[in-house]
């Protein structure tokens, strides 16, 4: 019986999964770890008093909050063990020439390294921009900053990803 009292919420949830998943897999870059994340959001939003929970003026923007708290918590306490896996990652990269790196990965790969490479703050933004497709004014609510801050810090991350892009594209390093 609960659960036909708990349709619209699973509906809504349905639809917001792979948006949830999505900023979790560009925070804790290992698939395995966002779906864990995403799953812990999830059954947060499902134990969350019903009332609470249809309080919100937008269970979106909510769940992409928890989303992105829940994933700077993971990292904090370094249980995301692909960090230094990528680290590993990086400098067997590097080891090897310029030449067969470009060969060996195309460009939205390159791009999605140079991303990952961002602070959390701008993958964030370029994550929601981008990729989601936010609004200014809903990326400055989930990340607290004014709407104004998130198009200046946006200008700088694309201006930063495009000289490193254009540095690889003449095969300079970043």
């Amino acid at each position: 019986m609960e659960l036909i009292a708990e349709k619209p919420f699973l509906d809504q949830i349905l639809k917001l999964r792979d948006k949830i998943f999505r900023i979790t897999k560009r925070m804790l870059i290992s698939k395995e770890e966002a779906e864990d994340a995403t799953q812990e959001v999830i059954v947060k939003l499902w134990e969350m008093d019903p009332n609470k929970r249809n309080s919100f003026k937008s269970m979106e923007a909510y769940s992409v909050i928890m989303a992105k708290n829940y994933c700077i918590d993971r990292l904090k306490s370094k249980q995301a063990q692909n960090l230094s896996l990528n680290d590993e990652i990086y400098m067997s990269t590097e080891q090897h020439s310029l030449i067969r790196k470009i060969e060996g990965i195309n460009e939205m790969e390159w791009v999605s390294q140079l991303i990952d490479r961002l602070p959390e703050r701008d993958k964030m933004i370029v994550q929601l921009r981008e990729i989601e497709k936010y609004e200014y004014e809903e990326i400055g609510e989930i990340l607290d900053i004014p709407p104004a801050t998130v198009r200046v810090y946006l200008s700088r991350i694309r201006k930063k990803l495009k000289k490193e892009f254009l540095a690889i594209q003449n095969y300079g390093t970043t």
